[in-house]
């Protein structure tokens, strides 16, 4: 059962429990969460094509957002949320945009830091 966040004036806010790392080959992770660094270049792997049989890597590119901005009113998905709806919005290095289906999106990669221009 959810319970709400609502609590006696003297009572202690309950300490958030830690996420366990999954298990990768039979071993735990690391306990070591890593945040993605939008700020600087990465390049993004999708999987395009009607069937998704081939693949394409925009190299050296800022992700810079989405389209079709959301609310977070609702837990439900709205019809905004539906794949078609939301793309991901990628800057390549000469300023020229790339939108692409999110759902297309296979792994994000750092960028090589000694391919700078």
């Amino acid at each position: 059962m959810k319970q709400s966040g609502w609590r006696w004036p003297w009572q202690k806010p309950e300490e958030p429990k830690p996420v366990r790392p999954p298990k990768i080959g039979g071993t735990r992770a690391p306990a070591n969460v890593q945040e993605i660094d939008f700020t600087k270049p990465h390049d993004f792997h999708f999987r395009i094509a009607y069937d998704k049989s081939a693949t394409q890597v925009f190299e050296r590119c800022l992700l810079v957002g989405f389209t079709t901005p959301m609310t977070d009113e609702d837990n439900q998905p709205a019809y905004e949320e539906f794949t078609h709806n939301r793309w991901i919005v990628l800057q390549r290095e000469d300023g020229r945009r790339v939108y692409i289906p999110r759902d297309n999106l296979l792994y994000i990669e750092d960028s090589d830091p000694s391919a700078n221009s």
